[in-house]
């Protein structure tokens, strides 16, 4: 079967094999392809247009309409007698005709509406604020990219150990094999030997799962298919075996300067949102300024029919400026001011227990970052020193100088380090993909 490789951060070619290279260019794939990022493109084009739409009321609404009215019963006027010749008399007549029809283009335009003006700030700081929420993910895609991407190198670099462990564990149990035949040992040393062994296949394949695992994980992340396949190539660098440094690769001494939390500039713009609709919703207190006008004609029937003859429609136009007061709404807008007041202080409170928190995590995660370094390099040290004792002692027991049941307590002390030496990397490294997250 043909495979197709390309590298996280070029072009991808048409295969189903990614083959991850850096962290840095495993991030910005994630940036660029994770599935989530279409949803936040999708809401932040909801918002613009919807701050379009609040934008209408700067521009006249115009409709074109027919209406037709049929008066039951005219109104009675009474007028007195004398302009009709019969003075000292009440005449009660009659005006109007009893159907009249309407049509023209009605246009409206609002002058002064502070509820309008802050409906649409509203609409641009929903817009901001979906911005800056898309801003939050990011900082949190690259943290869990990040975080990923190290457990799968440690997960990497726990199976080179454990491959060698496995060979230093295989060759005991050959060795003693070898002497229970010579009649120099007992099968109980035999099979605590195999035991041993057996431990270390079962380290091999946890770390194979932390792999798996991580593997697919990031798979989700950067938008792959499930039939995909991704290969991490790259190492912890500085790592060569038990013999090297072993140092967290890429973590300085002293741990940088943490951006902004992105995710605090959230609740600033929805603290601000708070404070805007706590003065939209007090507007509407305030008066309305609208012009309205009609252009168009007017026909009177004494029988339901429509004419279209000339001098049939007569010409009905007028222009008006309304202003509108609200006196008493039934308490509605006052208690949904009060509710609105009450939403702004609850985004105060939820902004300042936010700050206080980060600032609180912010400061916890320093200490942890220079502790960890300093438990990472001792126990590095501890895991050298532990597997040269180990060396040692295999080559005394190979010379049978030293019994088996010390020689496994040797081999286990060396376990216990490594998996010490596994955990504080993996803390640190932990702490540094929060770091990275923020930069």
């Amino acid at each position: 079967m043909v495979m197709y490789f390309c590298s996280i951060g070029e072009t991808r070619a048409q295969g189903d094999t990614t083959r991850l290279t850096s962290l840095e260019n495993t991030i910005a794939a994630a940036v660029k392809n994770n599935p989530t990022q279409e949803i936040y493109l999708r809401q932040m084009t909801q918002a613009s247009l919807n701050y379009k739409a609040a934008q209408g009321f700067l521009y006249p609404n115009a409709s074109l309409g027919f209406n037709g009215t049929d008066n039951l019963s005219l109104p009675t006027t009474p007028i007195p007698g004398v302009i009709l010749g019969r003075p000292g008399e009440t005449i009660y007549a009659k005006f109007g005709k009893h159907y009249v029809y309407n049509t023209g283009v009605s246009l409206s335009q609002d002058i002064i509406s502070w509820t309008s003006v802050l409906e649409m700030r509203l609409a641009r700081s929903n817009i901001e604020l979906t911005h800056l929420q898309r801003q939050a993910f990011l900082q949190s895609l690259r943290e869990q990219v990040a975080r990923l991407y190290f457990s799968a190198l440690i997960a990497k670099t726990a199976l080179g150990i454990d491959a060698h462990d496995r060979q230093l564990a295989d060759s005991i149990v050959a060795l003693s094999q070898q002497k229970l035949q010579q009649g120099a040992t007992d099968r109980m040393s035999v099979n605590l030997a195999a035991i041993n062994s057996n431990t270390i296949a079962q380290n091999q394949a946890q770390s194979q799962q932390l792999l798996d695992q991580s593997i697919e994980d990031m798979k989700i992340l950067l938008g792959g298919k499930p039939t995909d396949e991704i290969v991490v190539a790259d190492s912890l660098a500085g790592f060569a075996g038990r013999d090297s440094a072993m140092t967290a690769p890429g973590v300085p001494a002293d741990a940088p300067a943490l951006g902004t939390d992105r995710n605090l500039v959230v609740y600033r713009q929805q603290q601000d949102i708070a404070g805007m609709q706590s003065r939209s919703q007090r507007s509407q207190a305030y008066p309305t300024i609208t012009a309205t006008g009609f252009f168009g004609d007017q026909q009177f029937r004494d029988d339901f029919s429509v004419a279209f003859g000339n001098n049939a429609w007569s010409a009905y136009n007028y222009v008006a400026l309304n202003i509108t007061i609200p006196l008493f709404t039934g308490l509605t807008n006052t208690y949904k001011y009060r509710s609105a007041v009450v939403q702004k202080d609850i985004a105060d409170l939820q902004m300042k227990k936010a700050v206080e928190e980060s600032a609180i995590n912010d400061r916890l995660l320093l200490k942890n970052y220079a502790d960890y370094r300093q438990m990472l390099q001792a126990s590095a040290a501890s895991f050298q020193l532990y597997g040269q004792n180990l060396r040692l002692d295999q080559q005394k027991y190979s010379e049978g100088l030293l019994p088996l049941d010390v020689y496994m307590k040797a081999f286990e002390d060396y376990l216990t380090a490594e998996n010490t030496y596994l955990n504080n990397l993996s803390q640190l490294l932990s702490i540094q993909a929060t770091i990275i997250s923020r930069q």
